[in-house]
C-alpha cells in the first residue's frame, strides 16, 4: 500500500462556509425511489422505516413532506456537487420524522473502478465518530458510574503529564466531551499500534510523556481529537472492557446500527466499502486508501470508525425521537444543548456533547433564528456530514469518498426543499467586523511550545500579524489578518488557513490568540519567562497537524449558509 502520512490531516474542518449559489442541475437517471437502492439485510431495514411521501408516520405524526419529484431535484443537485467536489461517489441519506424517507447512491466505490456506490456502501465517517463515543460515556453517566464534573484522574488515577503533573487533575471528564481540556490537538493517521490495549498504553504513556496543555483546561473551547481519545479510554476503564468493544454493547447494537465498524478487517469481511481518493501526504502523489491502509487504536474514539448512511439514519433518529434504552431524554438533551460558546462566530455557534450546536444559520441574506445539529468528519480519502434540523425534523447525512468533499449546496437544497422554515429574523446579527475594534487586540503574544513570539498590530483598517519564529524558519505566512467575523480571522500560513481567533478577557481586550495549531498568550511586564523552547521543528509539526479551513473566508457573505462545523 502507498504510505500515509504521520502526522497528517486531522478529522475536523473548523467553522466551515456552506454555499447556496444557484447553478444550472444536472439529471440522474433513473429517478430515485424513497428506500429502494441496494437489496441488502441493512437495506430491509431502511424500506422498514422508509415511508411513502403521502402517508403519515407510524408514530402518528403529520404526513412527511416529500416526493419523488422533490427527491429528483435533491440527486440532481448532489450529482452536479459532486463532479464540482471531484469525489468518485457520495452516499446521502434524508431522515424525516426519525425515518428514511430517501436514500441513494451516486457515483462510484473505487476512484480508479465502476463499481457503483449504494446507500449501503461504508465509509469512513471521521470525526462523525465522536458523536458515537460521546453517548457511550454517557450512557456511564447515567448508569452513575461516571460523574461529568469529576477530574479525569478519578478514573484515569496512573494519568500523568510528565512536563506538568498538575494539569491532569485540573481537567474533568466534562472538558474532555466540549474540547476545553487544553490539551494540545495531535494525531498520528496511521500507527502500528493497532491492538485494543493502545488506547490505554499510548495515552498513559507516551502521550503523557510527550504532550502538553496549550491554556489552562476551561478557559475556552479548542478542538482536540486528544480530547476525545481520553474519554474514550474513561469509558473503557469503567466499562472494564476495550472501548469499541464497549461502544458496540452499548450503542451500536441497541441503535441496530450493525454495520458501524473500527476494525479494518471487519470492513474488508462485508466487502461493501469504498476506497478513498487521497494524497500521499509525504510525496504529494496521488494515492487510493483502502480499508487497511491505515489504522490507530489509541485514536478511535476520536475518528476510526466507518458506517453508512442508513446505519447512520438510525442515530439521527436516537437524536430526534430519543430511545431511552441508550440515554434518557434529559442526558439526550444535554448532549445535543450548548454546553460551551466556540466564539467563532458571535453566541451562536455552540458545542454540546460530540454534536455541534448552531442557534441560527443564513440562507441567501435571510438568517433562521432556528437550533442546527451537526457534526463533520474529515480523514484521509473520505469526508463525512451529519445534520438534523429539529424545527422541520429533517436529518441530512452523506459520505463521500474524497477529502474536502461537503455536499453544501445539496443540503441547502434539501432544506429549502423539504423545510418550512420559520419567518426569517427581522433583526439578524450584526456580523460586521468594525476596525477599531483592533485596538483591542494589538500587542504581543507568545506560545511557549510552539510559535514563540506573536505580534500584532493595527495598520489602518487592517490587522497586521508578525510571527518571528515563523520567518527564521523560511516558514511563508501572510502578513495581513482576514476579517470573516468578530474577533475571528484567517490566517495564510504555509499553504493553509487556520481560523485565529483572538480569546478576550472581562474588559474587551485580546488575552489569548487561538488556532488549532498553536494558542499565544498575551505578554505584559509581569509575565514570566519562557518555559520550553519552541523551535522551526515544533512549529512545522504543529501545522501540519492544523486543518485546512478554506471555506472560512466565505461564512458571513449574504449568498451562503453559514453554521459552525467541527
Amino acid at each position: 500500500m502507498p504510505s500515509i502520512p504521520r502526522p497528517a490531516l486531522l478529522f475536523a474542518l473548523a467553522g466551515i462556509a456552506l454555499s447556496a449559489c444557484s447553478s444550472e442541475e444536472t439529471s440522474v437517471s433513473p429517478a430515485p425511489t424513497p428506500g429502494n437502492d441496494a437489496a441488502t439485510d441493512e437495506q430491509g431495514d431502511q424500506q422498514a422505516d422508509a415511508l411513502p411521501a403521502d402517508d403519515a408516520d407510524a408514530q402518528g405524526d403529520a404526513p412527511v413532506d416529500a416526493s419523488a419529484e422533490k427527491f429528483q431535484a435533491i440527486a440532481d443537485r448532489a450529482e452536479q456537487e459532486r463532479a464540482q467536489l471531484g469525489a468518485p461517489g457520495v452516499a446521502i441519506a434524508i431522515v424525516q420524522k426519525g425515518h428514511v424517507t430517501w436514500s441513494m447512491g451516486l457515483g462510484s466505490k473505487d476512484p480508479n473502478g465502476n463499481d457503483p456506490v449504494h446507500d449501503t456502501t461504508l465509509f469512513r465517517i471521521g470525526s462523525v465518530n465522536k458523536m458515537l463515543t460521546a453517548t457511550a460515556l454517557l450512557r456511564r453517566v447515567e448508569a452513575g458510574q461516571i460523574d461529568l464534573q469529576q477530574p479525569v484522574t478519578t478514573y484515569l488515577p496512573t494519568l500523568s503529564f510528565a512536563r506538568d503533573p498538575s494539569w491532569a487533575p485540573s481537567i474533568t471528564v466534562w472538558n474532555l466531551l466540549t474540547h476545553t481540556s487544553g490539551i494540545v490537538d495531535y494525531l498520528e493517521v496511521d500507527s502500528a499500534l493497532r491492538d485494543d490495549s493502545a488506547l490505554s498504553e499510548y495515552l498513559l504513556g507516551t502521550f503523557a510523556q510527550q504532550e502538553y496543555l496549550m491554556v489552562s483546561p476551561g478557559r475556552f473551547y479548542n478542538y482536540t481529537n486528544p480530547g476525545y481519545m481520553y474519554a474514550g479510554l474513561v469509558t473503557e476503564t469503567v466499562a472494564g472492557r476495550p472501548y469499541r468493544i464497549d461502544l458496540k454493547d452499548s450503542v451500536l447494537s441497541p441503535l441496530a446500527m450493525n454495520r458501524t465498524f473500527l476494525l479494518p478487517a471487519d470492513v474488508l469481511a462485508d466487502g461493501d466499502y469504498a476506497l478513498g481518493k487521497t494524497v500521499d501526504w509525504n510525496t504529494g502523489e496521488p494515492m487510493v486508501a483502502h480499508p487497511d491502509t491505515y489504522d490507530n487504536a489509541w485514536a478511535r474514539p476520536a475518528g476510526y470508525a466507518w458506517s453508512s448512511v442508513l446505519d447512520l439514519a438510525k442515530f439521527v433518529s436516537f437524536l430526534a425521537k430519543g430511545d431511552s434504552g441508550v440515554l434518557s431524554d434529559a442526558l439526550r438533551n444535554d448532549m445535543t444543548g450548548d454546553q460551551v460558546n466556540t466564539e467563532e462566530l458571535l453566541d451562536l455557534a455552540h458545542y454540546g456533547f460530540g454534536v455541534a450546536s448552531s442557534r441560527g444559520f443564513y440562507i441567501g441574506a435571510s438568517f433562521y433564528e432556528t437550533r442546527l445539529l451537526s457534526h463533520s468528519g474529515a480523514i484521509p480519502g473520505f469526508a463525512a456530514d451529519l445534520y438534523y434540523l429539529p424545527a422541520c425534523d429533517l436529518g441530512f447525512i452523506t459520505l463521500a469518498n474524497t477529502d474536502g468533499a461537503y455536499f453544501t449546496n445539496t443540503l441547502v437544497h434539501a432544506i429549502t426543499t423539504l423545510c418550512d422554515l420559520p419567518t426569517p429574523s427581522a433583526n439578524p446579527p450584526d456580523i460586521s467586523v468594525d476596525p477599531s475594534s483592533f485596538d483591542d487586540y494589538v500587542g504581543d503574544y507568545r506560545d511557549d511550545f510552539n510559535a514563540g513570539q506573536v505580534t500584532l498590530s493595527r495598520v489602518g483598517d487592517e490587522l497586521h500579524i508578525s510571527i518571528p519564529l515563523a520567518d527564521a524558519a523560511s516558514i511563508p505566512y501572510g502578513k495581513v489578518l482576514t476579517p470573516v467575523s468578530p474577533r475571528n480571522f484567517l490566517l495564510d500560513i504555509q499553504g493553509t488557513q487556520l481560523l485565529l481567533t483572538v480569546i478576550v478577557d472581562d474588559q474587551g481586550k485580546g488575552e489569548y490568540l487561538r488556532t488549532r495549531a498553536f494558542v499565544a498568550a498575551r505578554q505584559t511586564s509581569g509575565s514570566p519567562p519562557t518555559a520550553h523552547g519552541p523551535s522551526p521543528a515544533s512549529l512545522r509539526r504543529a501545522l501540519s497537524q492544523a486543518p485546512a479551513e478554506p471555506a472560512f473566508s466565505r461564512l458571513l457573505r449574504p449568498n451562503t449558509f453559514a453554521a459552525a462545523r467541527p
